[in-house]
């Protein structure tokens, strides 16, 4: 067994100890060990369980320990611990020096931790001596807290008691002051009064504090109270005198107060400005208003009574309309108010009074003043310069607080409001004339010269063939022979008139928007629209005439001659001239129109005169220039409100844009022949945008017309199965509808349209009709003989229609002129011949060139829809394929 050496600890100068004291159950197992164990295992057992060491041998583990076996045990560990000591007193001789150096050091350790014991035991005691210390610091720390307490409650009600004195002598000063009449003097106090109590409001929940407070609240309504009081008997209104009284001074306690001091103690409460808007709802409704009033103002003046006291607005013996006595009279009223309130009022009422005026001048007053008789304008050049001298008195006394320039600037505007008026009322005298309505309806007369060299128009380039009545003859028409001077024209004197160029080329061909313009050239050999107008011609009527003699396409293997060589004939021949004459059914608004502009010239010529120029609108006459594009602006936007009372008013419009396009056209150019400014004249725009107008509305009439006709003819489904009813009504139906409605469209624009454009208009419709007709027939694939010959029919009830083309001289045996409107209606006519005829009587008509309307396929469609398959057919077929 081998037991270690414990050693001095030299990092913490301390022993070791180790503990060899035998545990009890460590003893019960020594007892328990003896018997079959030798007594040196059981000692050797013992000592190695002192180390905690556990015998190896079950036997000695499981061995009991007797008493005999104790001396053996004893013996065995007292020779280890004398082993022990000899070990250590072996190293402590070999190592003296050593153990002495840790034998001194752990004595003054030994002395240290005494001393530290002492400092120790020390600072315990001061510690809790220091801790009785500090309580005895808190203690006397809360009473000082409380003591500085006590004084600043003692201080504060000493000032809460000290401004609660001066606060209530701050009101019975106020009073005793009211009492006295001294109303500004008691203003002062009550503010300071009210200064106090802001100091103490905090406290308001004293007792004290709120009796003040009810006080000053007293106060305030007893000082209100009094200035309402007196600014009421200071001011008094009387509206059925026109007058307003203002007393020098008014009675007040035991004293008395005048305006301006009623304005200081009223500002002073801060119910100034209430009072003030009072007394300037008063000054103008009683006094300025009714005297800036253009109409009635002029009768009326202002009188001031003997004690200056009194202003009242009276009627005048004789009116007087010049703009010196109204500033005169503004001026007695601004001088009045100065003098009853003192020079500050300026200051207050500059900010609503003067608005009033200066607004009610220059948006009602001044630009009344304005005349529309330039023979007055002089005297407006002296209402400008009394107006810029009325600025100059308010800017002085101080009437023109923040608005100073307004008067000088509408001055310097004189000229621009002046234009603008005219402009508001020429517009007004327009908006007048629709109001009234549409007037009268009653027809104005077109006329137009062209010449004629031997019964041919010189316009024209290709004359039309012989006829029996030609489609002008609703034109009066007036020869002039320059060898044989001026006769009355023949009666049977026919003529073309010139006609006027569509408006939309864009519309196509098929819709005819002929009607645009007036009697548009009627040479059927010419197919493509022309940008051109067309123009005219005049032929007599042969007596001889027959049927055939429309000559439709007759000349059509004869060359037309040139228009050079035409002309340079012409010069041989003899030179008519010839007046086309036409009229058509206007309101009474473009008359109305040219009267309002023409107006507007006159005005602009006249100012242009020398004795104007130094005039301060001498330079209007461009904007006076300017009105009629205004006018007639104005005339383009009223005209879709008022026409709609008319029974048609697309028409309407379009007949009235009409009159006034040729008439603004004469108009400009008589305007543009004068000198100076109206050479720049230009009117075009708004002629071109009138003629526009109209002819759009007449358009969009046209095509809401054409628009039922298609409607009308849908409804007879293509004119498939036409003998089959209930097919055969429906397409019977839509025939009867059509010429119905074509019919009513004639009556209700015959009073209206003229002559030619109701035939182009009707013309137009009806090729409309015929158009559809025709493709629905060629759409058809097969057509029997009693279709054909039902269809044949239709094409026969169409030409009721041809008796609305027949002009009004025309004799009764007369031809109607309806090809010559309805650009397929010959198509249409010998679409019904082909529908009656055999094959042979269609080829008879196409040899002999009556079906150049028609397509070879459109022939041949016909021709295989109408004639069963056959050897005849396909020779026809053949014969058309062929040409």
């Amino acid at each position: 067994m081998t037991f270690g050496c414990t050693c001095y600890n030299h990092k913490h100068n301390t022993w070791p100890q180790k503990s060899r004291t035998t545990s009890a159950p460590l003893k019960k197992r020594i007892l328990s060990l003896g018997g079959m164990i030798s007594e040196n295992e059981i000692a050797q057992a013992v000592l190695q369980a002192v180390d905690g060491l556990f015998p190896e041998s079950d036997d000695v583990s499981s061995a009991e320990l007797s008493p005999d076996s104790l001396p053996g045990v004893l013996a065995l560990l007292q020779e280890t611990i004398d082993g022990v000591k000899s070990e250590i007193k072996h190293i402590g001789e070999s190592q003296r020096s050593e153990v002495a150096t840790w034998v001194q050091e752990a004595r003054q350790l030994h002395t240290e931790l005494s001393q530290d014991h002492s400092s120790l035991s020390e600072i315990i005691h001061f510690e809790s001596y220091g801790a009785k210390l500090d309580s005895r610091v808190y203690d006397l720390s809360s009473q000082k807290k409380l003591l500085r307490a006590e004084i600043s409650f003692n201080e504060e009600l000493v000032l809460l008691l000290s401004n609660l004195k001066e606060l209530q002598d701050a009101v019975g000063s106020a009073q005793s002051s009211l009492e006295e009449g001294a109303l500004d003097t008691a203003c002062r106090w009550f503010e300071d009064a009210t200064s106090l109590f802001q100091k103490v409001s905090e406290f308001d929940q004293v007792l004290a504090v709120g009796l003040a407070k009810e006080n000053i609240r007293l106060l305030r309504e007893d000082i209100s109270g009094k200035v309402e009081s007196c600014w009421a008997e200071l001011i008094t209104s009387n509206t059925s005198d026109s007058s307003i009284t203002i007393q020098n001074n008014v009675s007040v306690g035991l004293g008395s107060v005048n305006g301006e001091g009623l304005i200081k103690t009223l500002e002073r409460l801060g119910i100034l400005k209430e009072r003030l808007d009072r007394l300037h709802y008063r000054i103008t409704t009683i006094l300025v208003f009714p005297r800036l009033d253009h109409e009635s103002g002029a009768g009326l003046t202002f009188t001031a009574n003997e004690s200056k006291t009194k202003l009242q607005l009276k009627r005048r013996s004789s009116p007087n309309f010049t703009v010196t006595s109204l500033y005169n009279d503004l001026k007695l009223v601004l001088e009045f108010l100065t003098t009853k309130f003192g020079v500050q009022i300026s200051l207050l009422l500059s900010k609503t009074l003067t608005p009033a005026i200066l607004n009610t001048l220059m948006g009602s007053y001044l630009p009344g003043c304005i005349p529309t008789d330039l023979d007055h304008f002089s005297e407006f050049e002296l209402v400008l310069k009394e107006t810029l001298a009325f600025e100059g008195y308010l800017s002085q006394t101080g009437w023109l607080d923040g608005h100073g320039g307004e008067l000088k600037d509408w001055v310097a505007r004189a000229p621009r409001i002046w234009l603008n008026r005219r402009r508001e009322l020429a517009l007004n005298s327009l908006r007048q004339t629709f109001a009234l309505g549409l007037g009268q309806r009653h027809r104005v007369e077109r006329v137009e010269r062209i010449q004629e060299v031997d019964s041919v128009a010189t316009e024209v380039p290709k004359p039309i063939d012989e006829g029996e009545d030609s489609w002008d003859t609703n034109w009066d028409v007036e020869i002039e022979d320059e060898e044989e001077g001026k006769k009355p024209p023949p009666p049977t004197e026919p003529a073309v008139a010139k006609s006027k160029p569509e408006l939309d080329p864009t519309v196509d061909d098929d819709e005819d928007v002929s009607g645009w313009g007036f009697d548009d050239d009627i040479d059927i050999e010419v197919d493509e629209p022309s940008d051109k107008p067309a123009t005219t011609e005049a032929k007599p009527n042969p007596p001889d005439a027959e049927e055939d003699n429309w000559g439709w396409g007759d000349d059509n293997d004869q060359p037309q001659e040139p228009l050079a060589s035409a002309r340079a004939r012409q010069q041989e021949k003899e030179v008519k001239d010839i007046t086309l004459r036409e009229t058509y059914s206007i309101t009474s608004i473009p008359q109305e129109v040219i009267t309002i502009i023409m107006s507007t010239i006159s005005e602009a010529e006249k100012l242009a005169q020398p004795q104007y120029s130094t005039l301060s609108i001498a330079s209007s006459i461009s904007g006076l220039l300017s009105v009629p594009t205004s006018i007639l602006t104005l005339y383009r936007a009223l005209s879709a409100i008022f026409y709609r009372d008319d029974p048609n008013p697309a028409i309407s419009i379009y007949n009235d844009c009409e009159w006034l396009e040729e008439n603004l056209a004469g108009l400009e150019k008589d305007v543009k022949d004068r000198s100076g400014p109206f050479v720049g004249f230009d009117l075009q725009p708004s002629i071109k945008a009138i003629s526009t107008f109209g002819r759009r509305a007449y358009w969009r009439e046209m095509d809401s017309k054409r628009v039922i006709l298609s409607d009308l003819m849908d409804g007879a489904q293509g004119f498939d199965h036409c003998t089959q009813y209930p097919y055969s009504e429906n397409c019977e139906t839509a025939v009867a509808s059509v010429i119905d409605t074509i019919q009513g469209i004639e009556m209700q624009w015959k009073d209206t349209l003229s002559r030619s454009a109701l035939l182009q208009s009707l013309g137009s419709l009806l090729n409309t009709v015929v158009l559809k007709f025709i493709a629905d027939i060629e759409d058809l694939g097969d057509i029997s003989a009693d279709a054909s010959e039902k269809l044949a029919s239709y094409v026969s009830e169409f030409g009721r229609l041809e008796p609305l083309f027949k002009l009004p001289d025309q004799p009764s045996d007369a031809l109607p002129v309806t090809a010559v409107y309805c650009e397929k209606w010959l198509k249409f006519q010998y679409l019904g011949n082909i529908l009656d005829s055999s094959m042979a009587e269609i080829m008879d008509l196409w040899r002999e060139g009556a079906l150049v309307d028609f397509e070879k396929d459109e022939l041949m469609d016909l021709v295989k829809a109408l004639f069963a398959d056959g050897e005849k057919r396909s020779q026809v077929l053949d014969e058309l394929r062929r040409g």
